[in-house]
C-alpha cells in the first residue's frame, strides 16, 4: 500500500466502511492489513480532527487543572490521545503520563509508531474484554473514550470512578440520544457536564422530542493525498459531526444562569427572521434576531456547536424564542477563550 495507489486505499477504505454498516457493535478488524491501512489513511484523520476539537473545548474550559494524567481506553491506533497530546502541548501544558489501552495489540502497535513527537511516549496497555488494570489516582486522571460507548451496553463501572470524563461518539441519532441519556447516571456518580451543556438539567433535544439528537460540526481541511482517495468513494467529508459529553466531578465555570448558551443547530433564515436552536436549559429555545433592524453594517453569524455568551437582561422572550435586538447582545466564545474553573 502507498499513498500513490488512491484506487487500492480507497478499496480498502470503502471495505472497511462497508464492514462498520454491516457490524455497528463490532470492533474494527485490526488483524486484517487492509483494515489497519484504511483506519489509517482516513478514519484516523477524520477522528483525530474530532478529538482535536474537543481537546480545544476542555482545555479552554480550564478541564486540565488538576489532571497530570490521561487514559485512552479503547484507544485503537490513538486518534483521540495523540489529538489531546499535542493540542496540551501546543497549549504548553503537558502532562505527567499519557496510556492507551486497547484490546487489539497490532492497533498499540501502530499507536506507538505514530507517537513519535516527543519524549512523553504514550505507554500501551493490551486489555482482555472488561479487564482493567486499577489503580490509586482516578481523581487526578482524565478518561478518554472515544467511539468505544457505542460498542457497549453500559457505562464500564470504572469509568465511573474517575474525577475527569470525556466521551466521543458518533453523530448519529441513535448514538447521540444514547450519550445524552446518561448524564443524569454521571450527576449521581458526582460529575457535572462541562460541555456541550451549559447547564445540568435535563436535556431539551431528549425530553420534547424523539427524533432531535444533539451534535457538534467542524469544517475538515482535507489534504491533497486524501482527497485523491476521497474522490474513488461514495461519500465525502467536507464538514465532520460527532457527539461528546465533558463531564468533570467538579462545579463547570459554564452557566446558563450567567448568560452562557450553547448553539445546537443552523441558522434557520425565515421570511425577515433568523432563528438558531439555543440550549441554556430544559426547554426548547431558539435564538431569534430580526437582520433588518441590527444596526446599519451589524450581522450576527453564529456556528453551529458554539458556546456563546448573552446579556441576558437585554433578551425578549416570547414562545419558545429568546430574541436579541442587537449584535453586541450575544458573542462567539473564541477558541483561545480560558475559563477559570469553580473551586
Amino acid at each position: 500500500y502507498s499513498l500513490d495507489q488512491p484506487k487500492l486505499l480507497a478499496e480498502a477504505v470503502k471495505k472497511l466502511s462497508d464492514f462498520y454498516l454491516e457490524n455497528p457493535s463490532s470492533p474494527t478488524p485490526w488483524d486484517d492489513v487492509w483494515a489497519q491501512v484504511a483506519s489509517l489513511v482516513y478514519f484516523f484523520p477524520l477522528n483525530y480532527s474530532r478529538s482535536a476539537l474537543v481537546a480545544r473545548e476542555a482545555e479552554r474550559l480550564g478541564f486540565f487543572e488538576g489532571v497530570n494524567a490521561l487514559i485512552d481506553d479503547g484507544s485503537g491506533m490513538g486518534s483521540g490521545i495523540l489529538a489531546f497530546k499535542d493540542h496540551l502541548k501546543s497549549q504548553e501544558r503537558s502532562l505527567v503520563s499519557w496510556q492507551a489501552r486497547d484490546v487489539s495489540h497490532d492497533a498499540l502497535k501502530l499507536l506507538k509508531e505514530l507517537d513519535q513527537v516527543d519524549e512523553a511516549k504514550i505507554q500501551t496497555h493490551v486489555v482482555h474484554g472488561v479487564e482493567r488494570s486499577a489503580h490509586d489516582h482516578y481523581g487526578s486522571t482524565a478518561l478518554l473514550a472515544s467511539y468505544v460507548f457505542t460498542e457497549l451496553h453500559h457505562l464500564p463501572k470504572e469509568w465511573l470512578k474517575y474525577d475527569n470524563l470525556i466521551l466521543i461518539e458518533p453523530s448519529t441519532r441513535e448514538d447521540a440520544r444514547r450519550l445524552q441519556a446518561e448524564r443524569p447516571k454521571l450527576m449521581e456518580h458526582g460529575f457535572e457536564i462541562w460541555a456541550p451543556c451549559p447547564h445540568q438539567d435535563d436535556c431539551p433535544l431528549l425530553i420534547h422530542s424523539d427524533k432531535d439528537w444533539c451534535h457538534d460540526r467542524l469544517h475538515f481541511e482535507a489534504p491533497p493525498w486524501f482527497l485523491e482517495i476521497e474522490k474513488l468513494l461514495p461519500m465525502k467529508n467536507r464538514t465532520l459531526s460527532f457527539s461528546y459529553l465533558v463531564a468533570k466531578k467538579k462545579p463547570s465555570p459554564v452557566r446558563a444562569s450567567e448568560g452562557y448558551v450553547r448553539l445546537v443547530g443552523d441558522t434557520l433564515e425565515e421570511k425577515g427572521k433568523h432563528r438558531q436552536s439555543v440550549c441554556r436549559g430544559p426547554a426548547k429555545e431558539f435564538l431569534a434576531w430580526f437582520p433588518q433592524r441590527l444596526k446599519k453594517g451589524e450581522r450576527i453569524e453564529l456556528e453551529r456547536g458554539s458556546l456563546a455568551h448573552v446579556k441576558t437582561e437585554k433578551l425578549e422572550l416570547k414562545s419558545t424564542e429568546v430574541r436579541v435586538k442587537a449584535a453586541e447582545d450575544i458573542y462567539e466564545l473564541e477558541t483561545d477563550e480560558r475559563f477559570k474553573a469553580k473551586s
